[in-house]
């Protein structure tokens, strides 16, 4: 019984507080690297030291009924908005139905798919999730839920 307890214990202090080195808000966020689905990559170190623009980084999954329809209005941000980085990082998903699913939404900005690393970094607890970073890389907020563009670009308003 003392270990049961002690076990769910651990575990509601995990999900509280999130695993070691995880993104959190006020804090660096951990740098990653996620292969973009169309090719390439994007680097969070790489795009701090050589772009600098904020970023809004939005978990989503191809089976993830909210996370479609969040897709457009995060599409027509990037759209509007080309002083933010926002990239899409497909998590809890299989690499071919990311694809898939790209290739049918066609997004104004960079769709990716995560890996171990970035999934343990970028915890989600439901799909989606939106990490919004500043230009230096500190996350300011983490979202979970569906965004429309109004509360991006109060979120992103400087």
């Amino acid at each position: 019984m003392f270990v049961a307890v002690l076990v769910v214990g651990l575990a509601v202090a995990w999900a509280l507080d999130g695993p070691s080195g995880s993104a959190e808000s006020g804090e660096p966020a951990p740098d990653f690297t996620v292969e973009l689905l169309d090719g390439g990559s994007f680097a969070l170190a790489d795009h701090i030291s050589g772009d600098g623009r904020p970023v809004v980084l939005n978990l989503w999954a191809s089976w993830c009924p909210p996370c479609r329809e969040e897709i457009p209005d995060l599409s027509a941000f990037a759209a509007a908005n080309p002083g933010v980085a926002v990239v899409g990082v497909a998590v809890e998903d299989r690499l071919e139905d990311a694809r898939a699913f790209a290739a049918e939404i066609r997004t104004a900005y960079p769709l990716a798919i995560g890996n171990a690393s970035f999934e343990e970094s970028y915890p989600n607890f439901g799909l989606p999730v939106t990490y919004f970073l500043d230009g230096s890389g500190e996350v300011t907020e983490v979202f979970n839920g569906v965004l429309t563009v109004e509360a991006l670009e109060e979120k992103t308003d400087p």
